[in-house]
């Protein structure tokens, strides 16, 4: 009975003990919990699994199906005193610009390959507009302004280095054609292009330098007989980086219909819908856009609340963008703020600017009249979100000029003799991010840390429970083993004799 009694008490004292041990490991491991939540943040774990860019994971979906792109808005610039500009009266174009007239991207990609051995995915982007007329100023077939000549004048300035005796074959072919440098023509043949016997007369002096029939602003952005294909990196600090493009076009030179290939290597490069995770106002970040074959460089700004209450970073354009290439006219004038796009605009003197010259050489403004750059309504932003790497808002302003030389060998284009000459300006939006990357997002920055607080209160409020019950539970086995002893075994016989005799 005694050695039942003794083994029932030493039981019961382990027991006691593992209880008590128990308790302080599952309290201290409740309490350590929100600390390791803290470090790793599972919810940015999620988020990032989200976003993996592998051959089944939602963006590669995206990549697939047809989505919308950038919002396209187009102004043009209307030439006020086309007559007394020609005429010698004025001495500037007076410009207004007319617009908007918007069009709808759709991207969609095709023929996507994941390649096994490298981190990168290849894909051949597809990209189609559509006109939106709600949108727009007027329907660009019905509105007629005078604008610069873009035929006669791009034409001209690549026949200006020939010898003499092309210039004066060019000249007396363009005397047979009823032109001038400044001309009434439709919005849509300014955008989408027609056939122009200027374009002709090049094709034949110049076989080879022109290979195409028309010259229109968007015609050549969108050309659909180009197809590109992109080497994109997939995973970590590579992650959405454009790598290379490649350019292929079939164009008929010298009787020939082989395809042209060009091809193209970027540094830090994105298409702007998404960059690495963990961004720092370090991170180089330059945008890459289809038909372009220059990369804008962007410049880190400020940093802007997000109404979910994530830091986003604010970029704007760098102005080493419009100041990588020496542009000088025959005079020896070299404007800065111009972006030479001749190498990618199929030989064309076409440079790009920021909006109504915003930043440039002032002594742009001066060859024109009616342009009037204000950061409010001309300067581009890009908003990041750094820790996802999701662009949030993205407006990026951009003008179209043409670069002309010395054209006084050609009467119809002498007044524009070494002018950068305004076209068009466009203001490109990019969408919102789709409903699953704004969920990403909710995820991230809303609802993921608000069940996170919920997990880390329970959690600590348990772990401060066990740890009390260790406590108690030691403080009862303490008493326990110093309390009065309640039996204790005898040795000996035992006397039945009575306490009281009588």
């Amino acid at each position: 009975m005694v050695v039942k009694t003794r083994r029932n008490s030493i039981k019961a004292k382990m027991k006691s003990r593992r209880n008590i041990l128990a308790s302080v490991v599952f309290g201290v491991a409740f309490l350590i919990i929100p600390a390791i939540v803290i470090f790793i943040d599972p919810i940015f774990l999620v988020a990032q699994y989200q976003l993996k860019l592998t051959k089944n994971s939602l963006l590669s979906y995206f990549l697939k199906k047809e989505l919308k792109g950038a919002l396209l808005e187009v102004y043009l610039f209307n030439v006020t005193n086309a007559e007394r500009f020609l005429d010698g009266a004025d001495k500037k174009m007076k410009m207004k610009e007319i617009g908007p007239f918007v069009y709808q991207e759709y991207r969609s990609n095709e023929d996507i390959d994941f390649d096994n051995e490298a981190p990168v995915i290849r894909f051949t982007p597809k990209l189609r507009t559509v006109f939106m007329p709600d949108k727009s100023v007027g329907d660009p077939k019905d509105i007629t302004l005078n604008v610069p000549n873009i035929s006669l004048l791009t034409v001209s300035t690549l026949m200006e280095p020939y010898p003499f005796v092309v210039r004066q074959l060019y000249n007396i072919l363009v005397n047979q054609v009823d032109t001038e440098g400044i001309v009434a023509r439709d919005v849509h043949s300014c955008l989408w292009g027609f056939r122009d016997p200027i374009v002709s007369i090049a094709k034949t002096l110049a076989p080879g330098l022109i290979y195409y029939d028309s010259i229109g602003i968007l015609e050549k952005l969108y050309d659909p007989y180009v197809k590109y294909r992109i080497e994109m990196g997939r995973e970590g600090v590579d992650k959405f980086k454009v790598l290379n493009v490649q350019r292929t076009r079939k164009e008929k030179m010298f009787d020939s219909n082989d395809p042209v290939n060009k091809y193209f290597e970027f540094n830090d490069t994105y298409e702007g819908a998404a960059f690495p995770p963990l961004m720092t106002p370090q991170t180089p970040v330059n945008l890459y856009r289809l038909g372009i074959c220059k990369s804008f460089q962007m410049k880190y700004q400020s940093q802007e609340d997000l109404k979910l209450g994530a830091k986003l970073f604010v970029y704007g354009y760098s102005n080493s963008t419009f100041e990588n290439t020496k542009i000088c006219d025959s005079k020896g004038w070299c404007p800065f703020g111009l972006m030479d796009l001749s190498s990618c605009f199929y030989h064309l003197p076409m440079a790009l600017s920021k909006s109504h010259f915003l930043d440039a050489d002032p002594l742009l403004l001066e060859k024109v009249e009616g342009l009037k750059p204000n950061r409010a309504d001309h300067d581009s932003s890009l908003l990041v979100d750094p820790k996802a790497g999701l662009t949030i808002g993205t407006t990026l302003e951009l003008q179209l000029n043409i670069m002309t030389t010395d054209l006084t060998f050609n009467h119809q284009s002498r007044l524009f003799s070494d002018t950068i000459v305004p076209i068009a300006r466009a203001k490109i939006t990019l969408p919102e991010p789709p409903e699953e990357t704004r969920y990403s997002l909710k995820l991230m920055y809303e609802t993921g840390p608000q069940i996170l607080l919920i997990l880390e209160i329970i959690s600590c409020s348990l772990g401060i429970l066990l740890l009390l019950n260790s406590g108690r539970l030691a403080w009862r086995e303490r008493r326990r083993e110093l309390g009065p002893k309640t039996f204790t075994p005898l040795q000996g016989k035992i006397s039945a004799q009575p306490l009281l005799s009588s």
